[in-house]
């Protein structure tokens, strides 16, 4: 029996740690033998760093005491790093500052948000004055969700990762801004042509 083998007193303590440990799992793809795994495989290599230990166990009680340690020390932080990556979605904090500078923009002009080109002949003029002025009246966030989505291509998923909210908020908000800008081009429409 190596000394990376475990005892059945280490067993117990990593099945016990496990089992005490997963309800702070954030993601219901770990399980308690993910924790289990994760803890015999930093045991052993810990043990293969340090052979030296091997002789301390078969000495005297205070070299096993501290082998002890050593291991439920190992255990509890493989366990932890486990949990604390099981976060499905990690939002880099290099990825947080380029959506801030990218929202950084939005206060001083929207027009880029509407797909009309240089030298582009307007339909509309007055739609696509109603349409900018009811972008203008949106939250900062809003804007940002219809510009990401509407000039930029980006996926509700995409969006919901880089602002750091739930997929159907950002699926609402958007809902919400269409209606009402919607809802404002028309109002407008009809006040023109009651005048």
């Amino acid at each position: 029996m190596s000394f990376s083998d475990l005892t059945p007193e280490q067993m117990l303590y990593i099945k016990r740690l496990a089992h005490r440990l997963i309800q702070w799992r954030k993601s219901g793809s770990v399980d308690v033998d993910d924790l289990i795994s994760a803890a015999r495989t930093r045991w052993w290599k810990y043990c293969l760093r340090h052979p030296e230990l091997a002789d301390g166990v078969k000495g005297d009680e205070p070299s096993k005491d501290w082998v002890m340690i050593a291991f439920r020390q190992q255990v509890k932080y493989a366990m932890r790093d486990v949990l604390r990556d099981s976060s499905p979605v990690k939002v880099t904090r290099t990825y947080q500052a380029k959506i801030k500078a990218y929202e950084t923009p939005y206060s001083v002009s929207l027009e880029h948000a509407i797909n009309i080109r240089a030298g582009e002949e307007v339909a509309d003029h007055d739609l696509w004055l109603d349409v900018i002025s009811s972008i203008r009246q949106l939250s900062q966030r809003d804007q940002i969700i219809l510009s990401l989505y509407a000039e930029q291509g980006y996926s509700f998923t995409e969006i919901a990762y880089a602002l750091d909210l739930s997929v159907s908020t950002v699926s609402r908000a958007y809902q919400r801004t269409i209606e009402l800008i919607k809802k404002n081009v028309e109002e407008n429409r009809t006040s023109r042509k009651k005048t």
